[in-house]
């Protein structure tokens, strides 16, 4: 059986923690767990509690990426701009872990019930199979967008054979390799912003940004290239 037992109590025990704001560890475990969780609910072949959860990672995403961008070093007047950015995501995100909605979902999570393993490796196929689909979707457009798609997919898969005990390391180093082009497709999307608002920075730091990006996505194609040669 495969209980989702200790994953609900990870997501209780970040809670205090992406509320008090302090370690950006807090917004990234809750986040963490409520994916897993998700996939938990794709492997069980429910819908109940999807929304929510879905709901939970959406609305902890702007502030974790905020927090992923000042964790590194930017130029000061951008710092400085998202750090304000970040009061003003944080404001909103914690009224959202204090409201009816968190807390119907964390009275209902304990009622779901372990699964039987047979019935989650049967489900293991729409896994693999929403891959190959966003791996096409991506060689044929080559967006960001389509790469971000199969970056998610592939997290999914990745969850999905470690509840069933299966190694995934495989999944979570391509996973890091493609995670590389998304951090500095939302940097750039948030410098952008920032211009659109009368900040100014170096050209110099927004074409090394553009350059490494490039750089990132053919070391994505690389590594999905790998990683399916390898099959």
């Amino acid at each position: 059986m495969i209980d989702p037992g200790r994953w609900i109590l990870h997501l209780r025990e970040q809670l205090p923690i992406a509320r008090e704001g302090s370690d950006p560890e807090g917004v990234h475990q809750l986040r963490v767990a409520a994916r897993r969780l998700r996939v938990w609910l794709e492997l069980a072949g429910m819908s109940v509690l999807e929304d929510d959860l879905a709901w939970l990672v959406r609305v902890a995403g702007r502030v974790r990426d905020l927090e992923v961008l000042l964790s590194g070093e930017q130029p000061r007047a951008f710092a400085r701009w998202l750090r304000k950015e970040l009061e003003a995501a944080r404001a909103a995100f914690v009224p959202a872990l204090d409201s009816p909605r968190m807390a119907g979902l964390l009275w209902a999570l304990p009622s779901l019930p372990p699964i039987p393993i047979p019935q989650a490796q049967a489900r293991l196929p729409r896994f693999e199979r929403r891959l190959r689909r966003r791996a096409a979707t991506w060689a044929q457009e080559d967006t960001l967008e389509a790469l971000h798609s199969l970056r998610r997919a592939l997290r999914r898969l990745r969850y999905a054979r470690e509840w069933l005990g299966h190694d995934a390391d495989d999944l979570r180093r391509l996973q890091d390799a493609l995670g590389r082009a998304g951090d500095l497709d939302f940097t750039l999307a948030y410098l952008r912003h920032f211009e659109q608002q009368g900040g100014k920075v170096a050209a110099s730091y927004k074409k090394r940004l553009e350059v490494s990006l490039r750089e990132a996505i053919e070391q994505a194609r690389q590594g999905w290239r790998g990683w399916d040669k390898g099959l």
